[in-house]
């Protein structure tokens, strides 16, 4: 029973790796366009490229931005400028022409507003969480050799245990009686 048991966490494991691969690997896919970027619970990760937003966020840091949310004046947005570059600055206005809203922005740490005005459709989400320093990992993660140690050396780890414990070079000598 004990070992019947001990199979069905080592199945679920492997299929729990497995779908966690996939998702890296989606991940690793959508960069560049957020549109393929996975949202959970409405929200999507972003890393911050520069320090336009210095002292809210710097960097190197992700940020959580809620496509969901409607942005108002002194939030915090990330919109697609018409470069296809996202921007992530404060609304310093709101205002609208024609019937069509739309929002001047301003990095914290420039002197200077935008040039541009936002229209709304433009906006990808609004700034709701911070977390510092992790876009270090996530591109180290992204990069082959955080890749290599930290997805593929585990799994094969695993897989040539499970292999030697079948063969049965490992594993105490009370399994290989009862096995």
């Amino acid at each position: 029973m004990k070992k019947v048991l001990k199979n069905i966490v080592i199945v679920l494991l492997l299929f729990g790796s497995i779908f966690a691969f996939g998702g890296f690997l989606s991940f690793l896919h959508s960069k560049g366009d957020i549109e393929k970027v996975p949202s959970i619970f409405g929200l999507k990760p972003l890393t911050i490229l520069s320090n336009s937003m210095h002292p809210a966020f710097n960097a190197g840091d992700i940020v959580l931005i809620n496509v969901n949310m409607e942005p108002s004046v002194h939030e915090i947005i990330t919109f697609k400028h018409p470069d296809g570059m996202l921007i992530t600055h404060r609304i310093i206005e709101k205002e609208k022409r024609g019937g069509k809203i739309f929002f001047k922005t301003k990095g914290d740490n420039n002197n200077v507003a935008d040039e541009i005005a936002v229209p709304r459709s433009s906006v990808v989400g609004v700034e709701q969480f911070v977390i510092p320093k992790a876009g270090y990992i996530a591109k180290f993660v992204s990069g082959p050799l955080g890749f290599f140690l930290l997805i593929v050396m585990p799994l094969l780890l695993v897989v040539i245990y499970e292999i030697f414990k079948w063969m049965g070079l490992v594993g105490n000598e009370k399994e290989r009686l009862e096995g």
